[in-house]
């Protein structure tokens, strides 16, 4: 690694990931760290007058090396002291305030853009960015500089009993950095295609663990236990080629040379000493202690180095990451004003994919206008674009071209944070959160409308809130009076107590609690496959409640495999592969019933004969027949 890239991203944990407390606190434990360091090294030189005072059986030199000592030992304990509670303070807010700043350099991505373009910061790998960042910090400030410390004051001992001592040291100390930048070099060049082969080995035994019912329901636990077990073995060839074969080698290398070049020094202290007699009996003891803590220092050095140096490496890809320029902020522009959700697609056009040889259109030139309050189904082929419809219009991403209006307003004008208030928003797949029904609930709910947490409330408010939450369950065909302590049951992580069904009706009442927030307040519901999860006669209650049951003017967008979800809506909009679209022929298409395209459109009737769905003329002449 060079140093460039070692600074770049040494400096963005500095800046991006550590607050001002922060920071002060690792200046203040690098300086106890380093007097850490002095006090050390400078303590045995006490001992050191005493020894020689009891070689010559002279008492005064004796009380003064003893009396050395003790100070110097008394003010390392001081010394340490601060030390360790500037250490525990420093932790403390690090480990505290790191989950916070990753968080919030990773909300700051557009969600689209998190998924694309920076796969490697995408679901538990912020958690691991936490790790590798802590990992780096605390080596850094409580390793790296004690360990620089120890062997510059070692080095300085040495030239203090004398200077060709210091001076043979000095080589020595150049000549181990140098060894260890060399082996780190290696190591991280072979280990580099390893450690991609155990990453990818984790991966997969993450999803094997969590689809371990699929693995028992199928029968093939010894199948996977088989691939367990192989598909790990290159990985571990390397793994031992480098750390059994090369490493023990070069340890032994290594050693072998610094004791070489002890051998010279000490060779050469007990020259002066008894020869030329130019350094005394203390300052020998001296060198001996303080070349043998540089030689510790120095090979330890190599083992912290190269961790960071791995660690490094890694938080790279995050930092390229976290620190490019997004195309937006989601709690920057205008405030939206607007009491109802009018929307127009206008020349919409997108292409998804991060790189050039990777981008691909998926929307071309899609115009709609969708009326206040009015209900519209998407249907289409898997892949054509419907969903990315709806991504567009909470702006995961922007358009590549062509606007969307909200209220005649362009959206990339609009706060985000502000718009999406009035949004509800029922996503296919989503797990509830390890709270309780009523936390479940308020999720979505904006800061602006309600406090963080229902804690805040209190009195009246909260009884309303209670009231309001049991007719959004009820909307959505959920019954809780079975559950033991009602909306405030916790329904366990990733809502086991309840069922796919139930966890998705949760879902929905979420939504309809979300809009009941004010009467007044704009309404805005986007649903994609909201009955994903349902079975026939709980798709046609819950699709009741939702036709039925949302206030006047709201303005619903749903998507919908399931033809018979979006039957009854006021109109519905056709999404055709772009590979499907003849020349001059609309990719996105809005017809005024399923029926109407059913006889225009021979893709979708292809479709609707797979479900074996039946126009509703054609059902009503069977009946009168």
């Amino acid at each position: 690694m060079t140093l460039r890239t070692l600074d770049e991203n040494l400096t963005f944990i500095w800046h991006d990931l550590m607050n001002d407390r922060a920071r002060r606190l690792a200046k203040q434990s690098m300086i106890y760290a380093v007097l850490g360091s002095l006090f050390f090294i400078a303590s045995p030189y006490g001992i050191s007058i005493f020894i020689d005072g009891l070689t010559t059986a002279e008492l005064h030199p004796m009380v003064l090396g003893g009396i050395v000592f003790l100070i110097l030992q008394f003010i390392e304990i001081g010394v340490g002291l601060v030390r360790q509670k500037h250490r525990e303070r420093f932790f403390q807010e690090a480990f505290w305030y790191l989950p916070q700043a990753i968080s919030a350099l990773s909300f700051a991505r557009p969600t689209a853009w998190l998924a694309g373009a920076s796969s490697d910061i995408d679901g538990g790998g912020i958690a691991s960015l936490r790790d590798k960042v802590w990992s780096v910090i605390g080596n850094f400030i409580f390793a790296i500089i004690p360990i620089y410390s120890m062997t510059l004051f070692g080095i300085a001992a040495c030239y203090f009993a004398h200077p060709i001592l210091g001076l043979g040291a000095t080589v020595f100390a150049l000549i181990e950095l140098k060894l260890g930048t060399l082996n780190n070099r290696y190591i991280q060049t072979e280990m580099k295609p390893v450690i991609d082969q155990f990453k990818r080995w984790e991966r997969r035994m993450a999803e094997w663990w969590h689809n371990l019912d699929h693995i028992k329901y199928h029968g093939v636990e010894t199948k996977i236990l088989s691939m367990i077990h192989d598909e790990v073995q290159s990985a571990l060839t390397g793994d031992d080629r480098v750390w059994r074969k090369y490493y023990a080698n070069w340890i032994a290398i290594r050693r072998t040379i610094s004791l070489a070049f002890a051998t010279v020094i000490y060779v050469a202290t007990g020259y002066l000493v008894l020869v030329t007699k130019s350094i005394d009996g203390a300052s020998a003891v001296l060198v001996f202690f303080s070349l043998q803590r540089v030689r510790s220092s120095l090979m330890e050095l190599s083992d912290q180095q190269r961790e960071i140096q791995f660690n490094l490496a890694s938080i790279a890809k995050y930092r390229r990451a976290l620190k490019k320029t997004v195309p937006f902020v989601y709690n920057q522009g205008e405030p939206f004003a607007g009491s109802a959700i009018s929307i127009t697609f206008d020349g919409v056009s997108h292409t998804v994919g991060e790189h050039d040889d990777e981008q691909k259109l998926i929307l071309r030139d899609v115009n709609l206008n969708i009326a206040v309050g009015e209900k519209v189904g998407i249907v289409g082929p898997s892949g054509a674009g419907k969903s990315q419809l709806m991504s567009l219009l909470v702006r995961a991403a922007d358009p590549t071209t062509g606007r969307i209006l909200i209220n005649g307003q362009d959206l990339r004008e609009l706060k985000p944070e502000s718009l999406l208030r009035y949004y509800g928003v029922i996503m296919q797949k989503s797990e509830p959160f390890e709270d309780t029904v009523l936390g479940n609930l308020l999720f979505g709910v904006s800061h602006l409308d309600l406090p963080v947490t229902p804690s805040e409330l209190s009195g009246h408010r909260l009884a309303v809130l209670h009231g309001e939450a049991h007719l959004a369950l009820k909307k959505a065909g959920l019954d809780v009076s079975t559950l033991p302590h009602g909306l405030n049951t916790n329904i366990g992580y990733k809502g086991t107590k309840l069922s796919g069904g139930q966890q998705q009706r949760l879902q929905i009442a979420g939504a309809h609690l979300k809009l009941a927030m004010s009467k007044t307040r704009p309404k805005l519901i986007i649903a994609d496959e909201p009955t994903a999860s349902l079975d026939s006669l709980s798709e046609l209650t819950v699709m009741e409640h939702l036709r039925e049951t949302l206030p006047e003017d709201t303005t619903m967008f749903m998507v919908a495999h399931r033809l018979s979800t979006v039957e009854d809506m006021d109109r519905i909009i056709f999404v055709r592969l772009l590979q499907d679209c003849a020349p001059g022929t609309a990719q996105v298409t809005i017809h005024h019933s399923l029926d109407t395209l059913y006889e225009t459109e021979p893709l979708f009737r292809k479709m609707a004969d797979a479900q074996k769905w039946v126009p509703k003329v054609k059902r009503q002449q069977t009946l009168v027949a």
